[in-house]
């Protein structure tokens, strides 16, 4: 196949993304028409609008892929590098961020609606995608974390309860009378966070202990919750507001506002060097988008759908839907000091 002369892709954003995501490509040379094509691997996306200089597509699956390519009356453009995430498992309910286990294995969810009970809730999706129930019985399993002694907690928005899962063989109750428990999420010092979206954050020694550390508007699906290398809460929690705000808490409990005009903002994490991503939407896009503290900027860093969760480890980010995990190769990250 020719290379058309002219025919080029100039920059693709984000360079990251999921099925269902719409990405942009800025390009020279193309001409929309029913021949004229955007290709991933051997899989042809669907155009959303094209300009001679500017296409927007909507992504679907490609095993594979390596880049992306136009093609215009028989001659392509030379491949373009872009990173399509891979659905690493499906048919799952993840209703917050999946947990990387220490032997880089996911742990997410088989939630289910309020109340519903099913068989198989907890589930361990290995590297190559092989899901892995675990045989236990817990009500609406919904925030995952782990301790630094390698310990499963789990939080029951049906029991108000978050359980400790022992060496993966024995559920137990850590705490309980919480609400209706969402977001989890540790401290260096061992401290646990509880987001109950009927309003409260609880914060929970090591012994089960509990007190309500801060309020904030009742959220109405969940509240998502990470923490920084200071130790600072980071919240965030869909309202009935259009544009809703990400919170961050002092250890003390006093609250500022980090962003605002979010979009049904849902997890978020941390990368080693600080930065972090949220799933949400924002200025009419979106995915995960990534803050830089430093440079005070918000950046559409994946496109994707609208995702409930994600976990970073070292280079491998996974990417919750309702219903599958997704998983991408980050580029290098610089270790905080």
């Amino acid at each position: 196949m020719k290379s058309k002369k002219g025919l080029s892709i100039l920059k693709v954003a984000p360079l990251i993304g999921i099925p269902g995501g719409e990405l942009i490509i800025d390009c020279r040379g193309f001409v929309p028409g029913l021949s004229s094509k955007v290709l991933f691997g051997e899989i042809e996306a669907s155009i959303a609008s094209a300009s001679e200089d500017r296409i927007i597509v909507q992504l679907l699956e490609s095993p594979n892929c390596l880049g992306l390519t136009l093609k215009v009356d028989g001659s392509v453009s030379e491949v373009f590098p872009f990173n399509l995430a891979s659905r690493l498992a499906s048919d799952l309910h993840p209703v917050a961020n999946p947990a990387v286990a220490p032997d880089g294995t996911v742990i997410t969810t088989i939630s289910g609606g309020r109340g519903q009970q099913v068989p198989q809730p907890l589930v361990r999706v290995s590297k190559r995608g092989d899901k892995i129930p675990f045989h236990c019985e817990i009500m609406n399993p919904t925030g995952l974390a782990f301790s630094k002694d390698g310990q499963l907690y789990i939080s029951s928005r049906h029991d108000g309860t978050v359980l400790r899962y022992k060496n993966f063989e024995q559920l137990e109750i850590f705490v309980d009378d919480l609400g209706i428990p969402c977001g989890i999420v540790f401290d260096s010092t061992g401290r646990l966070y509880v987001g109950d979206r009927t309003g409260k954050i609880y914060k929970v020694d090591r012994s089960g202990n509990k007190e309500e550390f801060a309020r904030l508007e009742p959220s109405i699906s969940a509240y998502h919750l990470a923490i920084d290398s200071k130790d600072r809460l980071y919240v965030t929690g869909p309202t009935l507001s259009m544009r809703d705000p990400l919170y961050r808490f002092s250890k003390k409990g006093s609250v500022e506002i980090v962003l605002r005009g979010l979009a049904r903002p849902q997890g978020l994490t941390f990368l080693p060097d600080g930065t972090l991503l949220i799933s949400a939407g924002f200025q009419g896009k979106k995915g995960i988008f990534r803050y830089s503290f430093e440079k005070d900027t918000l950046d559409h860093f994946i496109t994707a759908p609208m995702l409930v969760g994600l976990a970073v480890s070292g280079k491998d980010i996974y990417l919750a839907t309702g219903t599958s995990i997704y998983h991408a190769q980050l580029p290098g990250q610089a270790n905080v000091n």
